[in-house]
């Protein structure tokens, strides 16, 4: 079992940020780092490279599970029932197959993937720009022009931008899940500075593919059975929700609705923010994330939605779009996360309170209800 990612290729050393976060919060330093790193499914090498120098940073403790997953862990001893955010660190892209031939990997509706699209592909961690001159629904098949270097095995993106903040906003080529792994550091981060956070975070491979990093864990057994998941993931923008109405706590996707008692962490700590920090609650229905498989192999989990635009980079337009989501979304979740962790007890107990506060009902009006029973 590895203990650190092997070390940067020139490309991710020449990509480090130039300073456009230099003067934002820290999660978005973070975000900024990541988002200038290329990521693909089963090619997350980058991106799990630049999270561990974060971490590290941090003071962290870092190591690779035998599927390349990142585990990040506080220093010394802990306190307190154990919680684990859970993010990807793929998006969609492409994988060379052979000269001029490649597949898509993971979610984008074909209507986007059209002729003329620009690609930019990576051989060693060299940029190989091509162009697409034809996409096969059946198969994923993908032909492009140019890219001479690139070879069987490569793997590439969308040639759009990287990284910006404009306004409000942060614009960008992989939000999904980039955003949800730089609110988990950013909440590590805080983390490895108070002895009673018992928070950890798993970093996982190849979730646009079907969740197979996360599989790998849950079968490995990496995450206590009695551990509370949390998922942190960049999620489309549905009806009800806003992108700008802060993070939303997440009760279910397409497939499945998540563990109350679970949800109940992040409840509590929501109602611990002032109103200038507001945070959602929905069943964001646009995809499946992470939760489901970890709620479906019997753990407590539940999900935190960052509201994220341009979902898979599928623009109102109909061509590919960087993603965009709201700068105070980002913070909010991180400040939401770091109470949650800090003072779990006090949503373990809401269930119990809940429970309380119902049963006043029956006990007022219980008597008066057997009294007027009808004889039917």
């Amino acid at each position: 079992m590895a203990e650190r990612p092997p070390r940067a290729s020139r490309c991710e050393r020449s990509s480090r940020p130039r300073s456009s976060a230099a003067v934002a919060p820290p999660v978005l330093r973070i975000l900024e780092r990541l988002a200038r790193q290329p990521t693909a499914p089963l090619h997350e090498e980058a991106v799990l490279r630049e999270a561990a120098r974060i971490a590290r940073d941090a003071k962290l403790r870092t190591r690779t599970d035998s599927f390349g997953n990142l585990v990040l862990r506080p220093g010394g001893p802990r306190r307190g029932p154990a919680i684990w955010l859970v993010a990807h660190t793929d998006h969609p892209g492409v994988e060379v197959t052979g000269p001029g031939k490649a597949h898509l990997l993971g979610g984008v509706a074909p209507e986007y993937v059209r002729r003329g699209t620009r690609l930019r592909l990576y051989h060693e961690g060299e940029r190989v720009p091509a162009r697409l001159t034809r996409f096969t629904k059946a198969g994923h098949a993908i032909r492009f022009d140019g890219g001479a270097k690139a070879r069987a095995g490569d793997f590439g993106v969308w040639e759009l931008e990287d990284f910006r903040i404009t306004g409000r906003e942060v614009h960008a080529r992989q939000l999904d899940d980039l955003a949800g792994c730089a609110v988990s550091l950013a909440a590590m981060a805080r983390a490895a500075k108070s002895r009673s956070m018992n928070l950890s975070v798993l970093l996982t491979r190849a979730e646009e593919i079907g969740f197979v990093g996360t599989l790998g864990a849950i079968d490995s057994g990496l995450i206590p059975r009695d551990a509370w998941v949390i998922n942190v993931e960049a999620s489309k923008v549905l009806p009800g929700v806003e992108i700008g109405g802060g993070p939303v706590i997440r009760v279910g996707d397409r497939q499945r609705t998540f563990d109350a008692d679970a949800e109940n962490l992040l409840l509590a700590a929501r109602d611990r923010l002032p109103e200038s920090k507001p945070v959602q609650r929905a069943l964001m229905s646009g995809g499946t994330c992470e939760a489901t498989a970890f709620s479906a192999h019997g753990y407590q989990a539940t999900g935190l939605a960052i509201p994220l635009g341009n979902y898979h980079n599928m623009g109102p337009r109909g061509r590919l779009e960087p993603e965009f989501v709201a700068v105070k979304d980002l913070s909010t979740a991180v400040d939401l996360l770091e109470l949650a962790a800090r003072r779990p007890r006090e949503g373990l107990e809401a269930g119990l309170r809940l429970r309380r506060r119902i049963d006043r009902y029956l006990r007022r009006y219980g008597r008066r209800l057997k009294a007027s029973r009808p004889d039917v």
